[in-house]
């Protein structure tokens, strides 16, 4: 049984829609009786009686099916005997369902509440339709909407990120930036503090995204690396550069703050000295003219986690050296049949040690990756010093 009211249209003949309206409405459904000329009226049910006018009633069958546009309303035929030619006419017309005449009152109600619960069926999966309809676009615009944030944030990012590298008489330097996502948080930075030096870092802010990349904003906008003082000026050293970012990252106090490391370095041109200051960051790495390349240990904690000094270390860049730094992307590093990450690195660093240090920085960010997927961000910046 069909629970609830329903409301049904019945059409027929003149002394055939008693017996239909007493049954219906005696199973507790509002019934509406029509000729077969009058208009349909919103429905569950359209009951359409040829028993003694078959040809009008086929006909109001073929109008009731194509006035249905997007809309369902099952339309039961009642036939005027009990002979399939008649019930296949009333289902080629566009009926759901067809009896015959003489009707018994259990069965027409039994057809009709069938009908019904199919009705009930197709409204609910209808009703489900538009509401996955509804989530579905309401999705797709925050889908663009998170599109065109990523977008901002990118372009955001690149402003922040060096647009050329300087170009010193005695110096040459090489940069690969390749993030995983839309926007990463690897970033770097390079610049002239006078005549005779360079400041630069890698970093590396943990994680992808949005808030990954808006730390780098910040913490770029937090490195110090000059004091001026009225006519003169004093370069600050990597261990100071380290210890005022993270106390001021530590002021913040963002909660969840991603782990950051960071290579600060302070580089004499013309005499190739170099003094670098480690947080927590893969170690750099020395490329000598001749000899294998060697990692520079140092000490050094991540940046906002807790209050700490930082370890300065000086080393001297001869002519035909160079320096390396990187991010921890380079874990997934392949080369030949050498182990995975630092090893391959090591071993490609020796294999590429004569190229010019933009040729190296080239090789070293796509050769390394023709066997491996590229699993996270990767910066590999580099130092020569020329003749």
């Amino acid at each position: 049984m069909v629970a609830g009211m329903f409301h049904v249209e019945v059409f027929a003949g003149q002394g055939e829609r008693d017996d239909l309206r007493a049954w219906l409405s005696g199973a507790g459904h509002e019934v509406g009786v029509r000729s077969f000329q009058d208009a349909q009226a919103p429905a569950h049910l359209v009951v359409v009686d040829g028993g003694v006018q078959i040809e009008p009633a086929l006909q109001l069958c073929q109008r009731l099916r194509s006035a249905q546009n997007g809309h369902y309303t099952p339309i039961l035929f009642i036939t005027p005997d009990a002979f399939a030619r008649a019930r296949l006419a009333g289902l080629e017309s566009g009926a759901d369902a067809a009896i015959a005449r003489p009707l018994d009152a259990a069965e027409f109600l039994a057809q009709a509440h069938a009908l019904l619960r199919v009705k009930e069926r197709h409204d609910r999966l209808a009703s489900q339709a538009d509401e996955a309809l509804t989530i579905s676009r309401r999705l797709q615009e925050a889908h663009e909407r998170m599109e065109s944030e990523l977008a901002l944030a990118q372009r955001l990012q690149e402003s922040f990120l060096p647009q050329t590298l300087p170009e010193l008489p005695r110096v040459k330097l090489a940069v690969k930036y390749k993030p995983h996502d839309r926007v990463g948080g690897d970033f770097y930075d390079v610049f002239r503090l006078d005549e005779k030096h360079l400041g630069f870092y890698v970093a590396d802010a943990m994680g992808h995204g949005v808030p990954a990349s808006l730390l780098t904003i910040f913490v770029k906008r937090g490195v110090r690396a000059k004091e001026i003082s009225g006519q003169t000026y004093r370069l600050v050293a990597p261990t100071e550069v380290l210890y005022r970012l993270n106390r001021d990252l530590l002021e913040q106090q963002i909660p969840d703050l991603p782990f950051i490391t960071m290579i600060y370095a302070l580089f004499n041109c013309e005499t190739g000295t170099l003094q670098f200051s480690r947080a927590g960051h893969p170690y750099p790495l020395y490329i000598p003219r001749h000899g294998k390349p060697v990692l520079w240990q140092q000490e050094g904690s991540l940046l906002g986690v807790f209050e700490t000094k930082f370890h300065l270390q000086t080393r001297q860049l001869k002519p035909g050296d160079k320096l390396l730094l990187y991010t921890d992307g380079m874990d997934g590093a392949s080369f030949e049949q050498h182990a995975v990450g630092l090893t391959s690195l090591l071993a490609a660093a020796e294999e590429f040690q004569a190229l010019p240090i933009d040729e190296m920085v080239e090789r070293l960010a796509s050769d390394l990756f023709t066997q491996t997927v590229q699993k996270d961000d990767l910066t590999v910046f580099g130092v020569e010093m020329t003749d």
